[in-house]
């Protein structure tokens, strides 16, 4: 697996780097580094700042990098890059040049669930990529410390056999199971695609079907109550995670949590 962390420097990119090595180690993955930096329009034509600017971010790089001192393995060596650019559409480059499997990203603490799911980069990122990208607030441990998976799934059928193929490999390496989670407002004949249980294999663990008006705020109380390590939803175009858009400003806030989130493109 290849996994890329871009990265601004911040403190909780550093966080969502010491992550997504302590996983590559364990899954035995390449840790890609990318950081993305702009000039303005303005001052494109001074070359001697792009230079300046270049020249920044590399010596931020190789401090950054030789900053993870016992996480980096001789023989897993991350690999780093300066792109000059949007962010976004280098990231999108970078992934499809590289062959990248996963994107995870680090997010500033106390952001809500719907701002890591449909914030800034990471929503823009998520819309053109078709791979999972995995939100790492600023709060959390810089490995997954609890042994516990959950999927929020919906009620919507599931037409690609291969859409958990990144989640699964994660599982699979750390002997992990992954629980379905699904919140219900009304009665429902079939609560989920029966098909997950194929599709999950080995992997599939409990299934959970909670009563809730307000999803945001039933899976806050479900993933924290139970000490998720981690939760997995699925990007679709109108679906359950487009519905979370509708949702009041009062039930957004309620649902700052500290859960590092894998968002999977359809």
């Amino acid at each position: 697996m290849k996994i890329l962390c871009p990265t601004d420097f911040s403190a909780h990119s550093k966080v969502a780097l010491e992550y997504a090595m302590n996983l590559a180690n364990t899954i035995d993955a390449e840790v890609h580094v990318l950081s993305v930096f702009q000039v303005n329009k303005s001052a494109s034509s001074m070359i001697s700042l792009d230079d300046v600017i270049r020249q920044n971010h590399e010596e931020d790089m190789l401090k950054l990098v030789s900053g993870l001192g016992q996480l980096v393995k001789k023989d897993r060596l991350p690999m780093s890059k300066i792109m000059k650019g949007n962010t976004v559409s280098c990231i999108t480059r970078y992934v499809k040049h590289y062959d990248i499997d996963l994107v995870i990203m680090g997010t500033q603490g106390g952001n809500s669930m719907r701002t890591i799911l449909f914030g800034s980069t990471t929503k823009k990122l998520a819309s053109k990529i078709d791979i999972p990208v995995l939100a790492i607030p600023e709060t959390v441990q810089h490995k997954l410390t609890s042994n516990k998976i959950v999927l929020a799934l919906d009620d919507k059928p599931i037409e690609k056999e291969d859409l958990f193929k990144v989640p699964l490999e994660i599982a699979a390496s750390l002997a992990l199971n992954i629980d379905i989670l699904h919140i219900q407002k009304e009665e429902e004949v079939i609560p989920f695609d029966p098909s997950i249980a194929f599709l999950l294999g080995n992997c599939l663990g409990g299934a959970y079907v909670e009563q809730g008006n307000d999803p945001v705020q039933t899976i806050k109380d479900f993933v924290e109550n139970r000490n998720i390590g981690m939760l997995i939803m699925i990007r679709r175009e109108k679906s359950f995670l487009q519905k979370l858009l509708t949702i009041g400003n009062t039930s957004a806030e309620l649902a700052k949590t500290n859960i590092p989130l894998m968002v999977i493109p359809e």
